[in-house]
């Protein structure tokens, strides 16, 4: 009995010399992540004639170059966002012949929020808006995500009193997190 009991713990002991210790590792990881967001254009021009008598008592819906009324923008963004637009300048600037008469203000052109597909809220008063050099609130609380899109329509009503000539002025829309 003794020889069984011996070799029982004979046995234990050995097994105990060849059971792998338990071990760990730990490895660190990190993730930097910045507040992004970009707004993308989907044109850089859009403009009007004003061929007739008809045109100047109407006014005009700018366009693209491929004959499109609205300019379709979209915005990515990892937080809520908001979206403005104003003028990039009090007057729009003059090409002509023209030494009156050629100083056209920026509230001759006015905008619209066509679409909203950003979840926000149309932020503008008014169908159609004239445009200042202050940041007019356009779409407030946009949700974040890629690609949230919204659409803009541009039109003119600059009456009589300029001369003819190439008039432009450039058109800030501006997306802010909040």
């Amino acid at each position: 009995m003794k020889k069984l009991l011996l070799s029982a713990a004979l046995a234990m002991a050995s097994m105990g010399v060849f059971a792998q210790a338990h071990d760990q590792s730990a490895v660190h990881c990190e993730l930097l992540l910045a507040n992004v967001i970009e707004i993308n254009p989907p044109v850089e021009i859009m403009g009007a004639a004003f061929l007739s008598g008809h045109d100047y008592n109407t006014g005009e819906e700018l366009r693209d170059i491929h004959g499109h009324t609205t300019a379709d923008f979209t915005v990515s963004s990892n937080k809520n966002f908001n979206v403005t637009v104003n003028a990039g300048s009090p007057n729009f600037s003059y090409l002509g012949p023209a030494t009156s008469g050629n100083v056209m203000p920026c509230g001759t052109l006015k905008y619209n929020l066509a679409f909203n597909g950003t979840g926000g809220t149309d932020a503008t008063p008014f169908f159609w808006n004239s445009l200042t050099t202050a940041p007019a609130p356009l779409i407030n609380n946009g949700h974040s995500g890629a690609f949230r899109p919204f659409g803009l329509k541009f039109r003119s009503e600059p009456g009589w009193d300029y001369a003819g000539g190439l008039y432009r002025i450039n058109v800030l829309v501006t997306a802010t997190q909040l």
